[in-house]
């Protein structure tokens, strides 16, 4: 239902008089300061995410990978042994469970705690962790694997392994490198 015009000054009107049908209250709309109090609206403001700086995320990934180092090493060194040992001829069995042990501690240390934690050990000690840029919730399995892996790939290509990290430098609003573009991620403090 609209509400009817304001009369102008002067004029008697004609037609259906706004008070034939409607209340006193209904007839215009009240201006400011008028009809109910307002009441201030109570509670915690909304807080948004903390984008984490550029030296906190490269000392996390230090400490991330000073970690996986150290993890991968518990097994490949026994692995690199038994290589040495059987010769470059038989060393067939060994050489294929040490590139299966680097691709499986790679792909799965970090997607893993990123998609189930939202943070690796060394994000977790630099008090960041990793999000969905659009809604802030944890990113999952699959888009932390997604992310991970195209980090692990710009490693191999010349020029996208500078640009890959560096991004974030002059990314705006958001702070992305090109892994967090790729999977949509941000990172943020805790």
């Amino acid at each position: 239902m609209s509400l009817p015009p304001y009369p102008s000054p002067g004029s008697s009107g004609t037609g259906q008089q706004p008070s034939q049908f409607m209340t006193a209250t209904d007839q215009y709309p009240a201006h400011f300061g008028t009809g109910l109090p307002v009441y201030p609206v109570t509670g915690p403001e909304p807080r948004l995410p903390v984008l984490a700086s550029v030296g906190t995320r490269l000392g996390a990934r230090v400490l991330d990978l000073v970690f996986w180092f150290a993890g991968y090493w518990v097994l490949a060194l026994p692995l690199t042994m038994w290589i040495d040992l059987l010769g470059p001829e038989e060393s067939g069995l060994p050489r294929a469970l040490l590139v299966a042990w680097i691709t499986a501690s790679l792909t799965l240390y970090f997607p893993f705690s990123i998609g189930k934690f939202g943070m690796t050990l060394g994000k977790r000690i630099c008090g960041i962790r990793i999000t969905r840029r659009e809604t802030g919730e944890p990113v999952g399995f699959w888009r932390a694997v997604g992310r991970e892996l195209f980090w692990l790939i710009s490693i191999v290509i010349p020029v996208l392994n500078l640009l890959n990290p560096l991004w974030c430098c002059w990314d705006k609003p958001f702070q992305q490198c090109l892994h967090d573009k790729v999977a949509d991620t941000m990172a943020v403090e805790r």
